[in-house]
């Protein structure tokens, strides 16, 4: 909720009603729709804490805990889902970083662009 009081939702309501109705439709698509049930609504939501933590939203971490207790999920369910988002967020750096990496080890051996007697 920002200074204000308000939430992003209360803003896109403001801006365009037509954007915050849409998004809610899908949202109750997705969580409430019997016909989209495979996953139960508690597992729904510790995947939007932990998806809403990998993408830094603080705001939506915090709305999504705040169901998941309400739902009956524990403390420790929900910081565990927190911190398993936090090793694939982590994964992910080791992905991004991969070419450089791979860039490091074919410079072993190398001066890595430096002439071969530096001044120390």
């Amino acid at each position: 909720m920002s200074e204000h009081g308000r939430t992003p939702m209360d803003s896109m309501r403001d801006v365009s009603p037509v954007a915050a109705a849409t998004y809610l439709a899908h949202r109750d698509a997705i969580m409430a729709n019997p016909e989209l049930a495979a996953l139960p609504r508690t597992t729904k939501l510790l995947i939007g804490i932990a998806v809403a933590s990998a993408l830094q939203s603080s705001e939506c971490t915090l709305m999504w805990t705040k169901q998941a207790l309400a739902a009956g999920l524990s403390e420790a369910e929900i910081v565990e889902a927190i911190v398993v988002a936090r090793l694939m967020k982590a994964a992910t750096v080791n992905d991004t970083a991969q070419a450089a990496m791979e860039w490091l080890l074919a410079q072993r051996g190398t001066n890595h662009g430096q002439p071969d007697s530096v001044p120390r």
